[in-house]
């Protein structure tokens, strides 16, 4: 890829990471009450006015997630028996949550819509399911009261974050992984054109409409590595669909120990 590099401000002032959070969370939570399944997978099928009739399609989706993981653990030869308290960053409706309680003793499910954490309460109590808890994000400093934990999971949420929201909670995440536990993320590193500073983002009126942000990939490396975590596996994926012009990466990195 022979594109130049990208200027995207990471660091902010505690009230300039509280601003970015709380314009997140109010898109976030706009189109939970609105397009809660949609806004998960941007497929037609799943706009309120089709999604009963495709629901199974949705939630099957997480199964084949929660399969191309462990292919992921598996080709790095991952050992899942210490792996017992699974964290998801972006749980979202529950559509992987679902499936991550099947082969993780406790899961539980973080985000920053209470719009979305209800339907996925419900999702989760129709299904029985008895081993996820669900917490709301409250604020950019939420991150450290879940403790301690063996795994993090989160896929097609960060992209939606702007860099600094995603430095910060991304390295807090990591951060609280257990010695020896396992981080499997994806983020959007690259895509031409593409800037941030804060003060120019706060200053413009974003609405509620989704957006995409992207955080540079030696800035990401960096980030891993200063959280004492090391990349068993990094490759490109297509969570942002396939472009001449932008890059999104999957890592699974391991906490030392």
């Amino acid at each position: 890829f022979s594109g130049p590099p990208i200027n995207v401000q990471l660091d902010g002032t505690p009230g300039q990471l509280a601003a970015l959070f709380a314009k997140v969370s109010k898109q976030w939570h706009h189109l939970g009450e609105t397009e809660p399944h949609w806004s998960v997978l941007t497929n037609d099928s799943y706009f309120q006015q089709n999604f009963q009739m495709n629901r199974n399609a949705f939630y099957q989706s997480g199964l084949s997630e929660l399969a191309m993981f462990e292919k992921t653990l598996a080709r790095a030869r991952v050992d899942r028996q210490g792996l017992r308290h699974c964290v998801e960053l972006g749980c979202g409706v529950g559509r992987v949550t679902a499936a991550l309680a099947t082969k993780f003793d406790h899961v539980t499910g973080i985000d920053i819509s209470a719009a979305h954490l209800k339907v996925a309460e419900d999702h989760v109590r129709a299904a029985g399911i008895d081993n996820i808890i669900l917490r709301k994000l409250d604020s950019i400093d939420s991150v450290p009261a879940l403790g301690t934990f063996d795994l993090l999971y989160s896929r097609i949420v960060l992209q939606h974050n702007p860099p600094p929201v995603m430095a910060r909670i991304l390295g807090d995440l990591l951060a609280q992984l257990n010695p020896g536990g396992i981080a499997y993320f994806q983020v959007p590193t690259y895509k031409a054109g593409y800037q941030f500073g804060i003060e120019a983002y706060l200053d413009v009126q974003n609405g509620t409409d989704m957006e995409m942000h992207y955080f540079p990939q030696a800035a990401l490396l960096e980030l891993v590595a200063q959280r004492g975590c090391r990349v068993l596996e990094i490759r490109e994926d297509d969570a942002i669909g396939l472009s001449v012009s932008a890059i999104s990466n999957t890592l699974l990195v391991q906490k030392a120990g």
